[in-house]
């Protein structure tokens, strides 16, 4: 199959079997489903029902946000949550048990109750960067930016909904979180590389820190816990590292021609399965593609890119629990929208 032209080649349908979209190639365009002014973060339900996407407005000089939970299957806007006044979103993480959403707003940790579409917890936490809720739901882990020292990761727990920990790392510039071994361990990608955290202690221990890689800007897992990526930074811009979780060691997987053509790149996910890897290539460009990658082999699949979206550009992308869904929200003037693909 050559690269796929979502726009022209593809429109979603409901498979009444699973209740998931699936894709069927009648030639027609997809039906796009507004989500605001700019959107940031996709969770998605563990049924594919609701994606959860987390956006701003814009309203005056003001740039409010807000959760907007859509249903799936009809591509319509169920409800709307207001996060904040006017401040960034971030994107949002769902409890296991799929009844909560935790999402970083104007420098808050908000718990959103999905049952209600109300904010149940707006909790202060200074220069947050990304979130990872428990494999218990107990607790949600927040990195944190560092200021005048370094960076950090604080322990929200979500039955008191307070902060009862923090963890502080090695290097103020840190960024991405993925959980490894069901839960026990995550995995925190910072300027000094990715810093291995043993998580089964009530506050997180540094066990050690991945070598050789010098410095790492997102790292991410598959959900059956056998595959870790990061993606590097600084002079290891432009390589995407496998990770081995029993050595805390890695290796080079795969590059995308050097930091001159690969500043703008972000890892996606890893498949259930493990097999495949997607990183989002020109985020904010109409050019906007998800390049996929075989793990077993390493190598690049460029007939199974992800191109031809028919937006400006793609800011947020969520893989659906089937493994085949991939949603996009990107933007189309003063819009933007939420795109089902299947893979």
């Amino acid at each position: 199959m050559n690269s796929l032209t979502v726009k022209a080649r593809w429109t979603i349908a409901l498979a009444a079997s699973t209740a998931l979209l699936c894709a069927v190639p009648v030639g027609a365009a997809t039906a796009d489903t507004a989500v605001g002014w700019r959107a940031f973060g996709i969770a998605v339900s563990a049924d594919g029902n609701r994606a959860y996407v987390a956006a701003e407005d814009h309203v005056g000089a003001e740039h409010p946000g807000f959760l907007r939970t859509v249903d799936t299957r009809t591509g319509t806007v169920l409800t709307q949550t207001p996060l904040s006044q006017d401040g960034p979103v971030g994107r949002p993480a769902l409890s296991p048990d799929g009844n909560r959403i935790y999402v970083l707003a104007a420098d808050h940790l908000l718990t959103v109750d999905l049952a209600t579409s109300t904010v149940l917890s707006r909790t202060p936490v200074d220069a947050p960067r990304a979130i990872a809720v428990s494999a218990d739901g107990s607790r949600v882990l927040v990195t944190q930016q560092g200021s005048s020292g370094p960076g950090r990761v604080l322990v929200f727990d979500t039955v008191t909904r307070s902060f009862t920990g923090a963890v502080t790392l090695g290097d103020p510039d840190v960024d991405g979180i993925a959980l490894h071994n069901g839960g026990a361990a995550a995995y925190v990608a910072t300027g000094a590389g990715v810093v291995h955290l043993d998580l089964t202690t009530p506050v997180p221990t540094v066990t050690g820190t991945v070598q050789p890689l010098a410095a790492a800007t997102e790292v991410t897992a598959s959900r059956e816990g056998t595959r870790l990526y990061a993606l590097g930074s600084r002079s290891a811009q432009g390589s995407g590292y496998e990770l081995n979780p029993f050595t805390d060691t890695s290796r080079t997987a795969f590059t995308l021609g050097g930091p001159s053509t690969s500043a703008d790149t972000h890892l996606v996910s890893v498949s259930p399965d493990g097999g495949r890897l997607f990183v989002l290539k020109d985020g904010w460009k109409p050019s906007a593609t998800v390049l996929v990658y075989d793990t077993a082999t390493n190598t690049a699949l460029p007939d199974a890119n992800l191109t031809g979206f028919g937006l400006d550009g793609v800011g947020a992308t969520a893989l659906g629990p089937d493994g085949h869904t991939l949603y996009l929200a990107g933007s189309r003037g003063e819009t933007s929208y939420l795109k089902a693909v299947v893979l």
